[in-house]
């Protein structure tokens, strides 16, 4: 069978403690007034040249995405509009549908005829009440409103 040893318990130091046999030093700062107020940094030109390079690239890759996103919304802006008005389109010719066929029931002959009977209290008209004006007979060229007899009749129910 195996025996097992036992390490004795390690004791670290904590880290705001010195070391012993060593001499801490404390951290002394010295503050010393520079006055670089006269000094003039020279410019470099192959520097400047590639840093002014480097913004005008960064310029123009920015108005290239700009323009791109730009139609792209536009675009999408437009499909939208174009549905509207599709479907507004589509709704004006329903309703012109609709419209033609009220028109065509308002319109007709027997409707009209009907509601002068019922509403209005009108008979047909008959023969001799009927004068056509401006047409000439063919056998005596006079005209037919001269040669109608009932002008100063009565009209029946008045």
């Amino acid at each position: 069978m195996a025996t097992t040893a036992t390490f004795p318990p390690t004791h670290r130091r904590p880290d705001y403690q010195p070391i012993t046999g060593r001499a801490s030093y404390p951290e002394i700062y010295y503050l010393k007034k520079i006055d670089n107020s006269r000094l003039r940094r020279e410019v470099d030109p192959q520097k400047r040249r590639e840093c002014f390079s480097l913004l005008g690239l960064g310029i123009l890759v920015f108005i290239f995405s700009f323009l791109y996103a730009w139609q792209h919304f536009q675009s999408v802006r437009y499909s939208y509009e174009i549905q509207r008005l599709r479907s507004e389109a589509a709704a004006l010719e329903n309703w012109n549908h609709q419209m033609r066929v009220e028109h065509a029931q308002l319109a007709s002959p027997m409707r009209i005829e009907a509601l002068a009977r019922k509403e209005l209290g009108l008979e047909p008209a008959m023969a001799q009440q009927v004068i056509q004006v401006g047409a000439v007979n063919p056998g005596s060229g006079v005209q037919d409103s001269e040669l109608a007899g009932n002008l100063n009749s009565k009209i029946p129910g008045e």
